[in-house]
């Protein structure tokens, strides 16, 4: 409804600008008379070029065919013009040049008017069509972005918990007593992570804690090997949020590289702190192995994740000093 007002208000004023230029002493009648003659070539063009001849040619990038076709449609145009014209010097003024309407008698005139409104017509519409296309474009980066989104998750939650279920396998195997507190604790990650895993943030309080879980189930893999040491100092938890799975997601980068070939003892630190308005978060683990952390899944991951909620307003940084590997990340307070 509001295109079909827009076209209607167009035309009417361009109805009324074509008699104003074609009016000759305030002969208005003569003029409006003039423009509803030549007024239906000017829409006829206008449309032709701006709904049949852009989408079809110049937008799929045939621009040779457009100019091609582009130039038809005016000379065709011009013949009719040229025709009404015609008809007007020999029914109208009877042969006689000077009793022609004045704004008839210069074709050059004539044309400029016409075809002056149909390039404006033209400018608005393709701004118009621009926009519409810019926000089709911005829409589908969105859906992809989205889509990718959601693929890394699903990416990172079967492999999780894949580890997980192996750690609860090999506990079952030696029939421990600490079984039933392992179910309970895999069965509040699995709820965790159904719920959770879609959004795309979460409560920092909520992630620290399905962090420990996390820790007790891998705690049983490693025993009195395992050595963590955690720094938490961000004030009101319930008040930061950060995205789902990113702490188990680094925490899983530790064991899974730190714990490879390594039958000494596993360190790993990791801290949280919020410093002017910003998550600083940092793991680190010893290793043995030469293999760098850095080429995790686990990792490329996160900084996909990052890069599409945070855009560029993040840093993420590792670095390996010896056999200790540590990340860092920092991110805005949300």
């Amino acid at each position: 409804m509001f295109k079909l007002l827009y076209h209607i208000l167009f035309w009417g004023l361009s109805f009324l600008l074509c008699s104003f230029l074609m009016s000759y002493n305030n002969n208005w009648n003569e003029a409006f008379l003039l423009s509803s003659i030549y007024m239906p070539i000017t829409i006829g063009l206008a449309y032709t070029i701006s709904y049949y001849l852009i989408p079809q040619f110049l937008l799929k990038g045939k621009k040779f065919r457009f100019a091609l076709y582009s130039i038809y449609t005016f000379i065709i145009a011009e013949f009719i013009t040229l025709t009404l014209n015609t008809i007007i010097f020999i029914f109208i003024a009877n042969y006689q040049y000077d009793l022609m309407p004045p704004a008839t008698q210069d074709f050059a005139i004539l044309n400029t008017v016409l075809f002056l409104i149909v390039m404006l017509f033209l400018a608005i519409t393709s701004i118009d069509k621009w926009r519409a296309t810019d926000t089709e474009k911005n829409e589908a980066l969105k859906n992809m972005a989205e889509a990718e989104l959601k693929f890394l998750k699903s990416q990172l939650n079967p492999h999780f918990l894949f580890n997980t279920m192996n750690n609860l396998y090999a506990l079952s195997l030696k029939k421990s007593d600490k079984a039933p507190e392992l179910i309970l604790r895999l069965s509040a990650l699995l709820e965790y992570i159904l719920e959770n895993s879609k959004k795309n943030l979460v409560r920092l309080s909520d992630e620290v804690k399905v962090l420990e879980d996390y820790i007790y189930i891998e705690s049983f893999r490693f025993g009195d090997r395992l050595k963590i040491h955690q720094e938490l100092n961000v004030g009101n938890q319930n008040e930061i949020q950060i995205p789902p799975l990113l702490l188990i997601t680094l925490m899983e980068n530790c064991f899974k590289h730190g714990g490879k070939n390594n039958s000494d003892e596993l360190i790993i630190n990791y801290m949280i702190e919020v410093i002017e308005s910003k998550i600083k978060i940092s793991f680190s683990n010893n290793f043995v192995s030469s293999e760098s952390n850095s080429q995790a899944i686990g990792l490329k991951n996160i900084k996909s994740q990052l890069a599409y909620l945070y855009k560029s307003h993040y840093k993420m940084n590792h670095m390996i000093t010896g056999k200790i590997f540590k990340i860092e990340i920092e991110l805005p307070c949300q």
